[in-house]
């Protein structure tokens, strides 16, 4: 769908439905131009105050929308307690990229300037810790796909192991990551080169799974190697000390 054909829909038939919303903006795909026959329509609202946040998916006609219902302050909220300590920010991105459809009062423009100041904080800085897990996780799952044989389970983790090392390469970049077809983008936009190595490692599994493994195994152990490399033996993960039921004991013995 063009971005006027999805203003249209979305003025006509959705904001008279919310006539309190001070800001209303188009964003993803259909924003930026890259729509597909069957992008959805992203939608973001924002009033003055809301009792709760929500997001909502539905039909208009044969057409897909999701709305995001926000007031300035859980807007912050999500952005800065819920987006941002995941490495993403999906919904600056839809304020950063989108399209505003509502007369600017002072809200939309005071919206895109918080945007992007959340935005050039940037994803928080890996911990010691959090890349030590990624390393171990990415060993594992190394290890699991060259020893592998079954093709559904070597399918199911080469696309366990692209993702993580997309996360990892990204977060250790100190930049910010994404889910599904936007982590294939931040990863070509931040690591070309890996992006292209892991798409040739995925196409060549099917043809030749020794091939497969082993451009999965070069791509992995040179992502890591400025970060210590593989790690398995002296991994260490100690759990918060109030993670336990209370009360569960062993019996006493009789």
């Amino acid at each position: 769908m063009h971005i006027d054909a999805a203003r249209h829909l979305v003025t006509r038939h959705l904001l008279p439905r919310w006539p309190d919303a001070k800001v209303a903006i188009i964003g993803g795909s259909i924003a930026r131009g890259e729509a597909t026959p069957t992008s959805d329509i992203d939608l973001l609202l924002v009033f003055d105050r809301v009792d709760h946040a929500w997001r909502d998916t539905f039909k208009v006609g044969a057409q897909t929308v999701e709305l995001f219902g926000h007031d300035p302050a859980t807007f912050d909220y999500f952005c800065r307690t819920v987006d941002r300590p995941a490495g993403r920010m999906p919904l600056v991105e839809m304020v950063l990229d989108g399209v505003s459809l509502l007369p600017d009062t002072g809200a939309a423009a005071w919206l895109r300037t918080h945007a992007r100041e959340l935005f050039d904080l940037g994803p928080p800085a890996p911990t010691p810790a959090m890349l030590a897990g990624h390393r171990y996780a990415i060993t594992t799952l190394l290890e699991d796909l060259i020893d592998g044989t079954a093709p559904d389970e070597t399918l199911a983790t080469a696309v366990k192991l692209y993702d993580t090392l997309a996360l990892f390469a990204l977060r250790a970049a100190g930049a910010w990551t994404g889910d599904g077809k936007h982590l294939a983008r931040r990863l070509r936009a931040v690591d070309p080169a890996l992006a292209t190595d892991l798409v040739a490692a995925m196409a060549a599994l099917a043809a030749d799974p020794a091939a497969g493994k082993a451009l999965f195994d070069t791509a992995a152990r040179r992502t890591l190697a400025p970060h210590g490399g593989l790690l398995l033996e002296g991994y260490t993960a100690p759990a918060p000390a109030g993670w336990r039921s209370e009360g569960i004991v062993f019996p006493l013995a009789t």
